[in-house]
C-alpha cells in the first residue's frame, strides 16, 4: 500500500468539539477519516487523509468549528510523509472506520 499524500491530525478537550471538527473537514475538503482515538480522560484525536491541499484546508475549516464547540489541544499537517510514518496510523481503526461506512450503506459486517 503506498503512503497517503498528507496526513492531518486534530487534536481536542471533548467529543463534542471533535465531532464538530470532523464533520467539518469532511464537508469542506476531499479527505477520509482514517483515525478516531480517545489520548487520555476527555482528550479526544482524529487523523484525515487526502492531498496536501485538501488536507491543509480541512484542518483549516476544522479548527474553526473545533475553536466554535471546544478546546482545540493541537492540529498539525504532514505533507507527503514518510511510509514509516503514514504506518503508524494502521492500528486497527482505518478497518473500523471502513467497516461503519459499509454499514451506512446498508450492508452488515
Amino acid at each position: 500500500m503506498a503512503a497517503p499524500r498528507s496526513i492531518g491530525l486534530i487534536e481536542t478537550r471533548g467529543i463534542v468539539a471533535l465531532t464538530a471538527g470532523i464533520e467539518a473537514m469532511m464537508k469542506t475538503a476531499d479527505v477520509q477519516c482514517t483515525a478516531v482515538q480517545r489520548v487520555s480522560s476527555g482528550i479526544f484525536a482524529a487523523a484525515v487523509e487526502g492531498s496536501v491541499a485538501a488536507v491543509r484546508q480541512a484542518l483549516e475549516s476544522g479548527t474553526l468549528a473545533v475553536r466554535q464547540y471546544g478546546e482545540l489541544r493541537s492540529a498539525q499537517m504532514y505533507p507527503r510523509p514518510d511510509e514509516v510514518s503514514a504506518g503508524l496510523l494502521e492500528n486497527g481503526t482505518r478497518e473500523t472506520l471502513a467497516r461503519g461506512r459499509a454499514l451506512g450503506r446498508g450492508q452488515e459486517s
